[in-house]
């Protein structure tokens, strides 16, 4: 045990020494970066090899590769000074995918920044060599235009949880429960996750019908039914009358409600390791394609949505 006067000069050491928030700390997002909505694509360098870089609303924060961009990577002498290693597996629905990533350095905005780069041996970007997420770039706003849409007559902001699990979310509320919405300018179709087809569909009177299937993330095909509600459901201020569900991912324990035209339909479920519950709603460019301007608010975590047809 220290002595009292041994205690107070360590104290006095410690107190000299440079402390976390007197170090340097990195400097705060600056700027505007303006973007085609139709095409929000930004062009950079990871070492010699130049990429095209799509800006999603719904990629983590992280730079996505085709496996294509990450060969011409490892080919490239000054990108060997950092490597690939094995990550963890992502989850489309139930369909696990191994990846791999590094951490490379890279320039954005005029400055230079460590970013973790990461790919899962399939395609995931048509058109471009990856996909890089908003809450990455280093703009105070990012703002997505189309040209030509006709002037917006409604607006709406999200508060955005830009986790590292599930990428930047909105909770909106739901009758007395919640769900995430995740929104997309590149996906085709709106789709919801089991448990939040569940949510919504005891809320608004939805019932399933058609089956069928969908194309998912790196071009993986999930099984689908279509969620038929008996009123419109507004979801994140745009009204559904049918939903896609993704029916075998992320139910949790949430449950569809019994159909009270076939009261007496037995259900025969399938025994099957239960998958924890995501209630997540993805809107597509069906809703994302009314909207003129999608202005992300990198500081306060706001996205602000101007769009045709979108509810107050």
């Amino acid at each position: 045990m220290r002595s009292r006067p041994a205690r107070a000069m360590l104290l006095l050491a410690l107190v000299a020494l440079p402390t976390a928030a007197g170090a340097k700390r990195p400097l705060p997002p600056t700027g505007e970066l303006l973007l085609d909505m139709a095409e929000p694509v930004i062009e950079t360098k990871i070492g010699d090899v130049k990429l095209r870089l799509r800006v999603a609303l719904d990629q983590k924060r992280l730079i996505e590769l085709n496996p294509d961009a990450v060969e011409r990577l490892k080919a490239d002498p000054p990108s060997r000074r950092f490597r690939f290693e094995n990550g963890l597996d992502a989850y489309v629905g139930r369909e696990p995918l191994p990846s791999i990533e590094a951490t490379a350095p890279i320039k954005l905005n005029g400055r230079k920044m460590l970013v973790t780069l990461s790919s899962h041996g399939r395609p995931c970007c048509a058109g471009v060599d990856g996909e890089i997420g908003i809450g990455l770039l280093p703009y105070a706003t990012i703002r997505f235009v189309r040209a030509g849409q006709a002037p917006a007559d409604r607006s709406a902001d999200f508060l955005i949880d830009d986790n590292d699990v599930h990428g930047p979310q909105a909770s909106v509320p739901v009758g007395r429960r919640s769900i995430n919405i995740l929104f997309s300018l590149e996906r085709p179709e709106s789709f919801a996750s089991s448990s939040a087809g569940a949510i919504l569909a005891r809320e608004y009177g939805g019932k399933l019908t058609d089956g069928g299937r969908m194309v998912a993330a790196f071009g993986i095909e999930r099984p689908i039914s279509m969620l038929r509600f008996r009123q419109p459901a507004p979801v994140a201020g745009f009204v559904y009358k049918n939903l896609p569900v993704r029916t075998a991912d992320f139910a949790g324990r949430e449950e569809f409600p019994s159909d009270p035209d076939d009261p007496d339909d037995i259900v025969v479920k399938r025994r099957v390791k239960q998958q924890d519950a995501w209630p997540v709603v993805m809107i597509g460019r069906d809703r994302t394609d009314r909207c003129s301007e999608a202005l992300y608010d990198t500081i306060a975590k706001r996205l602000t949505l101007r769009c045709s047809g979108i509810l107050d």
